[in-house]
Formats: C-alpha cells, structure tokens, sequence
C-alpha cells in the first residue's frame, strides 16, 4: 500500500524532501551496496595481492639458497681445486676467471634480487598508501550515510508530527462544525418555536390597522415559576415622531372579541422615533390565556389590538 505525505506549510524544502523521501533512501542503500561491494572488492584485492606477493618472496628464498649452495658447493670444489692445482699455474688461473665469472653472476643476481625486491617493497608501499585513502573515503561515506539516517529520522519526525497535527486539526473542525450545526439547529428550532408563540391570534381589522404607522416586533412571552414575562419593541414605521398609548391585558378565548375601553391609568403612554421597549409581568396565569397588546395613537384611536396565545 503507497503511502501518500502531505505537508501543511510554506517551506518548499521540506515539501521537496517529503515528496522524494522514497528516492533519497533508494539512493542511501544503493550508496551503502557499493559501498560494501567496493570494500569486499578491495578486501580480495588486497588478499590476492599478498598470497602473489608471498609465492614471490617465498620463491626468491628458495633461488636465494639455491644460490648460497651453489656458492657452498663451488667453494667446495674451488678448495679441491686448489689442492689438486697448486702446481698448475694455468689452471689455476682459469679457475680464478671462473670465479672471478661466477661471483660477477652471483652479484648480478643479488642486484637483481635487491631490485625485485625494492620494486616489491615500492608495490606494497602504494597498496598501503591506496589501502589508507581507501579507508579514509569509506570513513566519509559511512558519515555522510550517518548524517543522511539522521536527516531522515528528523524528517520522519517531524512528517510525524506534522500528521499528528494535521488529525488533531480535523478532529477540532470536525468537533466544531458538529458544535456549529447543533448551534444552527438549536437556534432553528428555537426560531420556529419562537415563530410558532407570538404568532397574532386576533389583529384589527380597521383602516387605520392597515396603514399603521406603529407595529409590534420582537415579541417574546416567558413563562417562568407561574410568572408570565412580556416584551416587545414598540417600533416606529416612518420618519416623523409618533406618541400616543398602549397597553397589555390578559384575556379568555371567550373574550378575544370585546373591546377594551381606552384607560389612562392601565395604559403606558409612548413618544417614539424609532422604537421603544415594552414590558410587563402577570401572575396567577390561568391556561389557555392570552395576551393582548393594544396600541393607540395621539387621537386615542385604537390602531392596533392583537392577542398572542402564552404557552
């Protein structure tokens, strides 16, 4: 299964690294196989190089004593020679050139050896020297793939980091649009009932109704330990000041349809240019009551009278 990084941010860098994560430690472990090939390469190499060099040396030992008792020998034979020739001058003398011949060839070939051998000890001195570079660039590239792990872990980290900062995140939207939509719904409804309460029972049906120029909006009832809570905002429809009275009255069902007479002492008067706030309480609400809000103007004319069920 692929994994799919997705980082959150402004840092091209890091969004770089993450989107190639997979290439860069495909990269590492083929550096790191090379490496390992390299190095058994040069470990067999170098194995190979000191069994050659041991056969050699081995094998100039042997042509070495082979010399010596060549040497042995005719030194050997020179003694005989002496002792059954000291009365021959000329053999004598031919005996000294063959020595005289052998030793030259005897120190041609310790030169030569002593050559072979330099050249020998010159090859082994560069493996060493290409040996120790060798090691040094094994030593850099083991801490350059150190560094690359490490860089990859603190990426991994922080990638980590990142998801888990990234979830948390979603969760908290999650929980908040949850919270939100709850909100939304709750205030629906309470809207709805809301709505659904101060909906008008009763409204006037005069003329001076249909172009009134005071409206009720805002109404809220409350009921609350036997307690009936009532307030609207007495609200101004034009531009000019508008006063008169209005007033809040319980009522029956059976009742909605009487008029209520215009009272000073029970009416509230008004002088509004663009609203105003009324209230008032009631006690001892019987069920099945209403309340009805009547409005009149400067010339005591009734201009409004609605009635609002309290639930």
């Amino acid at each position: 299964m692929e994994t799919n990084f997705y980082v959150v941010g402004d840092n091209r860098g890091t969004a770089f690294f993450l989107r190639n994560i997979k290439f860069f430690i495909w990269l590492l472990l083929s550096i790191i196989v090379a490496l390992s090939i390299a190095i058994a390469y040069l470990y067999f190499t170098r194995q190979l190089d000191q069994e050659l060099l041991a056969v050699r040396i081995e094998q100039e030992k042997i042509r070495s004593e082979s010399l010596i008792e060549k040497l042995k020998q005719t030194g050997q034979q020179d003694t005989e020679w002496e002792q059954q020739v000291l009365s021959q001058s000329s053999q004598q003398k031919k005996l000294n050139e063959q020595q005289a011949s052998l030793l030259e060839r005897q120190r041609n070939e310790i030169n030569e050896l002593n050559s072979i051998l330099k050249q020998r000890e010159q090859v082994v001195r560069q493996f060493q020297l290409e040996k120790t570079s060798t090691q040094e660039q094994i030593n850099n590239l083991q801490l350059k793939a150190r560094s690359l792990q490490q860089q990859l872990l603190s990426a991994q980290a922080s990638l980590t980091e990142s998801i888990a900062e990234n979830e948390l995140g979603q969760t908290k939207i999650t929980e908040l649009e949850a919270e939100k939509n709850k909100l939304e719904l709750q205030q629906k409804k309470r809207k709805q009932a809301t709505a659904s309460t101060i909906a008008p029972v009763k409204k006037q049906n005069s003329k001076i109704s249909a172009n009134s120029a005071i409206s009720v909006a805002k109404l809220k009832i409350n009921r609350k330990n036997g307690i009936v809570s009532v307030n609207y905002n007495l609200t101004n429809n034009t531009n000019r000041l508008q006063q008169g009275r209005t007033g809040m009255y319980l009522s029956s069902k059976k009742n909605l349809e009487k008029d209520i007479p215009f009272r000073l002492e029970s009416s509230i008067p008004y002088r509004i240019k663009r609203y105003r706030i009324i209230s008032r309480q009631f006690s001892k609400v019987k069920p099945g009551s209403f309340v009805r809000i009547l409005i009149w103007n400067d010339k005591k004319e009734l201009i409004i009278d609605n009635a609002y069920p309290i639930k």
